[in-house]
């Protein structure tokens, strides 16, 4: 008969040590006692001949065929023999459990720490020493994997990560539809948390999305001067206003320019419209006149900042002809721009102002506003005082001490002022205005140029019959069109002809309309070709002179104005017909002669 220790036999029973002293209380094996440490000197021994089949089976080694532990995971293998290890120590040590649980977790780290439930455990299904029955099949070495087929994540992936922002479920369905035997839904819903977020906001929510959750740098702007960067942008006001007519309401744009190293306000226009060229064009022009011109400019991508008015392609663009450089921001990249803080400012403590402040989001509008726009009418203020008020809140704004980056608390207009060291001045303002205004390309015939179904005629434009010019005007006024050669070389002042109906022509119609011929044979015989005038001399280069402060601190302006410059101003004054066409329509009318002469009758 083999004779077996307490703990051999609870290792073969898979019990614990007091499960098998139990069982030989309750006489449910055979036991005896025998000489050797232990309560009284005696230490228990169990008969192995009594014990359950299974036990005397392991003992003997008639198990069955070992589990190949290769078909598991390294993680879990690894994690099997470091449990065996634990329970063979256990055998060796001679320990209670007790000592051997506080032994182990003394000597190992924390994370490794075991209690006396878990040494049983792994006690138990170690019997035979099978290191496959440690295995852990919970599933844990597999956390953060998944069973979702490649091709199958691959289409739901490229239904799922598009600005169309389909849910899970649609996306999972029509998957299933290509895959009926993917696993289940929430298996994709899971993995889908896996994907970072900034993946989610660039797919699903678009590049402007993503970019406003892009940290940025502040940029120092101690190493630059005021008037060396102009920054500018659009804003629709969230404020309702009556429109010109006062027959309903709108939201105004606001375009402004901005010193960068001042956070100065240097110029801003309020228009009904949407902003288009014309308005950047018209608001920088009311900059430079009132603080000179910028060494930069930072724009949108927007096609009105665009245009060629703006392009150093263009030798006559505005840019070119002032010596001022472009930077245009990365796309949607708003925070790229002081500006953008700027309009969030006037929001919080202009718009917010007005009774009739609506917000950006039609869907969080004040319930005060959620009513019909002639119900706001009334409320709204005139376009006229809109400007008024908003005026009066840029000086003040300009006037407040600033906590911005290196502000030092004053405010943006003594910013400005301590740090303009260079200021570049133009006192022609005409000139100015001239490249500020639009440019479109035209065929000259018989009828002059044409422009937006009129016609503009000077006698000077004969010469340049069939010739593609360029036309220059201000969409304030179309009544007159500078003309230029596609050299840049100025030709005329042509002003808008007099459209009469077909049969009801006047004399005072025929008798102009004769002289005109009569003079355009004359310039035809002579064939003598308009004087050539040169628009890059309009804004000479000498005109535009790097002026520094004196000691005093305040900048010493010097206007230098090319000779040229001068003569092509009183040439195009020259060509300017208003004041002879006026004569014309009043002294050499047929109508008006006869009255004359009846009136001496009389």
């Amino acid at each position: 008969m083999t004779w077996l220790t307490v703990r051999e036999a609870a290792f073969f029973c898979g019990v614990t040590d007091s499960a098998i002293k139990k069982a030989t209380q309750q006489n449910r094996y055979q036991h005896r006692y025998v000489n050797g440490k232990g309560r009284g000197g005696k230490q228990l021994r169990i008969a192995l001949e009594s014990l359950p089949e299974k036990a005397q089976a392991l003992y003997c080694g008639e198990v069955p065929p070992p589990v190949d532990i290769l078909q598991f995971t390294s993680k879990q293998r690894d994690g099997a023999n470091a449990k065996a290890w634990v329970v063979e120590q256990y055998h060796h040590k001679g320990l209670s459990p007790d000592d051997f649980v506080s032994w182990f977790n003394s000597n190992n780290p924390t994370e490794d720490a075991i209690t006396k439930s878990k040494l049983f455990r792994w006690q138990h299904k170690y019997q035979g020493k099978d290191v496959a029955g440690l295995i852990d099949r919970r599933g844990g070495h597999n956390r953060g994997k998944d069973t979702i087929p490649e091709k199958a994540w691959e289409l739901f992936y490229s239904l799922y990560m598009t600005q169309q922002q389909r849910g899970v479920r649609l996306c999972y369905d029509m998957t299933k539809l290509e895959y009926p035997d993917i696993p289940s839904y929430k298996a994709f819903e899971r993995k889908i948390k896996t994907i970072p977020m900034y993946a989610i906001l660039r797919y699903r929510e678009g590049l402007k999305a993503f970019t406003d959750v892009l940290p940025y740098m502040e940029r120092s702007k101690l190493d630059i001067a005021s008037n060396d960067i102009w920054f500018s942008d659009h804003h629709l006001v969230d404020v309702f206003v009556k429109s010109a007519d006062g027959t309903r309401v709108i939201r105004p744009w606001l375009t402004v320019f901005f010193d960068a190293r001042s956070n100065r306000v240097v110029s801003f226009l309020v228009r009904n419209a949407d902003p288009n060229a014309t308005a950047v064009k018209k608001c920088f022009r009311l900059s430079v006149e009132q603080n000179g011109v910028p060494n930069e400019v930072y724009f949108d991508n927007g096609k009105d900042y665009r245009s060629s008015s703006f392009s150093k392609d263009y030798p006559m663009s505005l840019v070119n002809q002032l010596g001022v450089g472009t930077i245009y921001a990365t796309p949607y990249h708003g925070a790229a721009k002081t500006v953008e803080r700027f309009f969030g400012t006037f929001t919080n403590r202009f718009s917010r102002r007005f009774k009739t402040y609506t917000d950006c989001n039609a869907k969080i509008r004040p319930e005060e506003m959620q009513i019909p726009n002639k119900e706001i009418l009334p409320l709204a203020p005139t376009l006229d005082d809109f400007i008024a008020q908003l005026s009066a809140y840029i000086d003040e704004y300009n006037q407040t001490p600033n906590s911005g980056m290196d502000m030092e608390g004053k405010c943006p207009d003594q910013v400005y002022a301590e740090n303009l060291a260079v200021k570049r001045v133009i006192r022609d303002h005409d000139a100015l205005r001239l490249l500020c205004d639009n440019t479109e390309e035209r065929v000259v015939n018989k009828s002059g140029v044409s422009i937006k179904n009129n016609h503009y005629y000077n006698d000077a434009l004969l010469s340049h019959m069939g010739e593609r010019v360029m036309v220059v005007y201000d969409p304030d006024n179309i009544d007159k069109m500078a003309v230029f050669d596609r050299e840049g070389r100025a030709i005329c002042l042509a002003e808008a002809k007099i459209r009469t109906p077909f049969r009801h022509t006047s004399e005072e119609n025929y008798i102009r309309a004769a002289k005109e011929k009569k003079a355009a044979r004359a310039i035809v015989a002579k064939y003598k070709p308009a004087r050539e005038m040169d628009i890059h001399e309009i804004v000479a280069r000498n005109q535009l002179m790097e002026q520094t402060f004196t000691e005093s601190g305040d900048p010493d302006i010097v206007e230098h104005i090319a000779p040229q410059a001068a003569e092509n101003s009183a040439i195009l004054k020259a060509t300017d017909r208003t004041e002879t066409t006026r004569r014309i329509r009043e002294e050499d009318s047929v109508s008006a002669t006869l009255l004359g002469f009846y009136q001496k009758q009389a």
